[in-house]
């Protein structure tokens, strides 16, 4: 299978199987011949899909509703080549029409002359001519307009263009130091070693950024368990909950257990953790930590959180709720999530995670806390549920670090969008 033959594919899976790109690109990694070209068509498509399809459905004949989608992937990726990555020889053309043939054998001349026509119209047909700033925002950022919508009403058209901007734009991946293994000055040394450009995070104490990923978590660092990949901004809910040794901690949406096992590192072991997950099969997500990070006194459990388990009444210090929410948030990671979002996914998940809270609640000991915590953005999942919880008589809010809750904003604050609140059980 040629390169470009592994990105239709890889494509196809994320848009219309519901995979994750990230990975669908690490399965495909070993089959690759330039993986770093590789990778970069399939975000590039997937960063820029609406405005590809805008200019796609500039020059077709056909409504773009109609054409038939193993097509459009492949339009898709030939209008990336040529307008972002300026490869306008027609060679890539021909590999494209053969790769056509092979999905859609009589769409083949169809693609040629659409894709020979923009290579000689491209200036004109790159032009983004909408009237209305939001539409055009949402065209030339590839964002959903529901979604820009949602975003604009909560927030203004200023964070709104800020925030379609940044989640085009290359990320750092941040690491997790693990201070059962090591300490932070000894791993970032031992990395800068390895030929790793390191700089420190002003969000967590506990964080690095990596500015040059490529290979680290094949690296006998990583595998040994010093150090786990998770973002700044998901590392500070652990620090907010604040657990302390030979205390209980219920973890009640834990998958994939990223602050479960931050959790165990921060309490050096000696607290007694529960996990839990409506999905057995992300458990073993967790367990694989577990046993990679040296971790201990993790009691793994699935059940629903939004349905009462009698069983857990009064029985933890703390209660972390991670809830499940629509992620938008992470998108500058996650470019995927953007396709398959609505406002209507959005309003189901908050009234769930008020259910899912309400049951938390009735987990905590007099005097214990809880974090309430999203990665996303906007008010239904966020501000309404905070000021929910705010409301009822048996919660004290506790304030962070002077206020009453931390929203991390990603285009300034340089990380993924966190929500993240506390509370006391009185």
């Amino acid at each position: 299978m040629n390169d470009l033959a592994l990105v239709f594919k890889i494509l196809e899976n994320v848009l219309y199987k519901d995979k994750k790109s990230n990975e669908e690109i690490n399965i495909a990694a070993h089959k690759a011949e330039n993986l770093s070209y590789v990778s970069r068509l399939v975000y590039g498509v997937l960063e820029n899909k609406i405005y590809l399809d805008y200019m796609i459905d500039k020059l077709s004949s056909v409504k773009l509703k109609k054409i038939h989608k193993n097509v459009l992937i492949i339009l898709e990726m030939g209008f990336y080549n040529i307008h972002f990555l300026n490869t306008k020889d027609y060679a890539t053309v021909d590999k494209l029409v053969d790769l056509t043939k092979t999905k859609n054998k009589r769409s083949a001349g169809f693609v040629n002359a659409i894709l020979r026509n923009f290579i000689r119209n491209e200036d004109e047909i790159s032009k983004i001519k909408i009237s209305d700033d939001l539409k055009s925002l949402s065209v030339r950022y590839s964002m959903p307009l529901e979604i820009s919508s949602y975003i604009n009403e909560a927030y203004g058209m200023d964070y709104t263009k800020n925030f379609l901007r940044y989640v085009n734009t290359y990320q750092d991946l941040n690491i997790r130091v693990n201070k059962l293994k090591t300490i932070k000055e000894e791993l970032k040394n031992s990395l800068e070693e390895k030929g790793y450009e390191i700089e420190e995070s002003n969000i967590s104490h506990n964080a690095l950024k990596v500015k040059n990923p490529a290979g680290l978590v094949e690296d006998d660092l990583f595998t040994d368990g010093y150090f786990t990949v998770q973002n700044d901004a998901s590392m500070k809910v652990v620090e907010v909950l604040d657990p302390k040794e030979n205390t209980k901690v219920l973890d009640l949406c834990a998958a994939p257990g990223t602050k479960t096992s931050y959790i165990a590192e921060y309490t050096k072991n000696k607290a007694d953790i529960t996990a839990n997950d409506l999905s057995e099969k992300k458990l073993a997500l967790i367990n694989q930590n577990i046993n990679r990070l040296g971790l201990k006194n993790i009691k793994l459990l699935s059940f629903d959180g939004a349905v009462f388990n009698e069983h857990l009444t009064n029985a933890f210090d703390y209660v972390l709720v991670d809830a499940p929410c629509s992620g938008l948030g992470l998108m500058a990671r996650k470019v995927e999530i953007r396709y398959n979002r609505t406002v209507d996914d959005i309003k189901n998940l908050a009234s769930l995670q008020r259910k899912i809270l309400d049951q938390a609640i009735r987990y905590i000991k007099p005097n214990g806390y809880l974090v309430f915590s999203t990665c996303t953005l906007g008010p239904l999942e966020n501000k309404d549920n905070f000021n929910y919880l705010k409301a009822k008589d048996n919660l004290d809010l506790v304030n962070i670090d002077g206020k009453e809750y931390i929203e991390f904003v990603p285009f300034i604050d340089n990380t993924d969008g966190f929500f993240i609140s506390k509370f006391r059980k009185k």
